[in-house]
């Protein structure tokens, strides 16, 4: 679980809805809303909608391979620490996660054109 520094202003402009800039934040900003907001978060859309929101912004307008990766490795990670240190089900995590495979493919699909595909 990345951890970011107190030293700066960072932590308070994540918890105020600022997108995240590198994965290390996305998942600090997600336990922390989780943490604060989400004691029963299958019961509250409005909980996961704020949390696609996070990642939405993450990603930005024009994703990229690595901004993906980014991604998927922080939910995955976020999800095993929620359910470790929180003790809440966390499947819904990777679920946000699998709803950008065909997002993904389709990007993977236009590089592999461009670029052509692994020999």
């Amino acid at each position: 679980m990345p951890y970011i520094s107190a030293k700066d202003d960072r932590r308070e402009k994540l918890r105020n809805g600022e997108p995240a800039l590198i994965a290390g934040e996305l998942n600090y900003q997600i336990f922390y809303y989780v943490k604060h907001n989400c004691k029963h978060i299958i019961a509250y859309k409005k909980n996961i909608d704020k949390i696609r929101m996070f990642v939405k912004q993450f990603l930005g307008n024009k994703p990229n391979y690595q901004k993906y990766n980014d991604m998927t490795g922080c939910l995955i990670r976020c999800a095993k620490e929620i359910e470790r240190r929180l003790d809440i089900e966390s499947g819904w995590l990777l679920d946000i996660m699998d709803s950008y495979d065909d997002e993904i493919a389709k990007y993977e699909d236009t590089k592999i054109e461009e670029n052509g595909d692994v020999e």
